[in-house]
């Protein structure tokens, strides 16, 4: 499995885990503050994880490419 496809995986996670939040938010009848902020935060967490590891951190296969 690529690297890139990991990346990929985690801003998806991040998404569905910022829809969550916002069900959470808006269509749950019994609300609770802490649940709803810990959905938002894990999603934006893996969202900037996905972005940073897909433009920070380059694959292994490319840098032995470059170095030979």
């Amino acid at each position: 499995m690529k690297n890139n496809v990991v990346y990929y995986a985690l801003i998806a996670l991040g998404v569905v885990a910022l829809a969550v939040g916002v069900y959470y938010l808006h269509f749950n009848p019994r609300p609770h503050q802490l649940r709803e902020m810990a959905a938002f935060a894990a999603g934006v967490v893996l969202i900037i994880a996905g972005i940073v590891g897909m433009f920070v951190i380059k694959p292994r296969i490319s840098a032995r490419a470059v170095a030979k």
